[in-house]
């Protein structure tokens, strides 16, 4: 009987044994008191279908014990079954981590692609469009031709001597501030209220920052200056 022991299940080792004997399973189910499906179950090899191991264990050693099968042998069998059961799950198990490495490395090259991508596509199509309260993008502001050819009357309250080429005349309409730097030197400051005037003079050039963009009329070389821009907008000025 003990050649029976090169059988590659424990199942198939004690199955062979009751066959030998000739015990239907229900004759050894009634022997031994255990029930025919788990009977069967254990010669069938499935181990999912049987009850815990130290179940399973003393299942193996009565069937052994009706049916004149080597015990040892059959637990050894049931216990190789398991090494390889554990040995096949921790593979599969490695597998499924190096699946969920694998997938939650290509969501982060996603994410810093699409990040690269956004960044890119900001870079070639910027906001054109001022927020609000913003400065608006310096004018170059070019004289036009005058339509009564008189200039205003330098008569207000911020008049400063002529000392130079251009002469830059603003007539306030509402109140704003200005800030004016001429010819690159030191920035000015005034505070307009309406029908303030204000005359400067330069040889090269005047930077002009406007705290409302329709609260001056400007004149270069008594030639009116366009300013774009909408009530209360902050604008910025070169001229010429």
């Amino acid at each position: 009987m003990e050649s029976k022991t090169n059988q590659e299940t424990f199942g198939s080792y004690l199955q062979g044994f009751r066959l030998e004997q000739g015990l239907a399973i229900e004759t050894v189910a009634q022997q031994t008191k255990i029930a025919a499906h788990c009977l069967r179950a254990m010669e069938e090899n499935a181990i999912d279908r049987l009850p815990p191991r130290a179940y399973v264990k003393s299942f193996i050693r009565t069937y052994a014990d009706a049916t004149g099968a080597n015990a040892d042998v059959a637990m050894a069998l049931y216990t190789a079954e398991l090494e390889q059961q554990a040995t096949v799950e921790q593979r599969r198990l490695k597998r499924r981590a190096k699946l969920g490495l694998l997938r939650r490395t290509l969501m982060a090259v996603g994410v810093i692609t699409s990040i690269l991508l956004l960044v890119r596509y900001t870079n070639f199509f910027p906001d054109t469009e001022p927020h609000p309260g913003a400065v608006a993008p310096e004018q170059a502001a070019a004289p036009e031709p005058s339509a009564g050819g008189t200039a205003p009357a330098a008569s207000g309250l911020f008049v400063e001597k002529p000392t130079g080429k251009l002469k830059l005349q603003v007539v306030a309409v509402e109140q704003t501030w200005l800030k004016v730097i001429v010819d690159g030197q030191n920035a000015r400051s005034y505070e307009l209220k309406p029908e303030d005037r204000l005359e400067l003079e330069g040889t090269t050039d005047f930077n002009l920052l406007i705290g409302n963009a329709t609260g001056l009329r400007i004149f270069l070389d008594e030639r009116p200056v366009k300013i774009f821009g909408d009530s209360g907008q902050v604008v910025s000025l070169k001229i010429p």
